[in-house]
């Protein structure tokens, strides 16, 4: 099974993308479109994602 993290790729986008460049934004509409019965996918879970992989870097003590 292939693991999805997407707090690390939302950080690895604004590294090479920036802030403007609404990374977050960007990647809550992609999901929200791909997976309309999901509700974890908000720009505001986003940010929790972002604030929580900045603070924990190391994948290995997290879920």
């Amino acid at each position: 099974m292939h693991q999805v993290n997407i707090d690390r790729d939302i950080l690895d986008r604004q590294a090479k993308k920036g802030w403007g460049a609404k990374v977050i934004e960007q990647l809550a509409h992609d999901l929200r479109t791909a997976f309309p019965n999901m509700k974890e996918f908000s720009r505001t879970n986003q940010m929790y994602m972002h604030a929580f992989a900045e603070a924990w870097p190391d994948a290995e003590i997290v879920q």
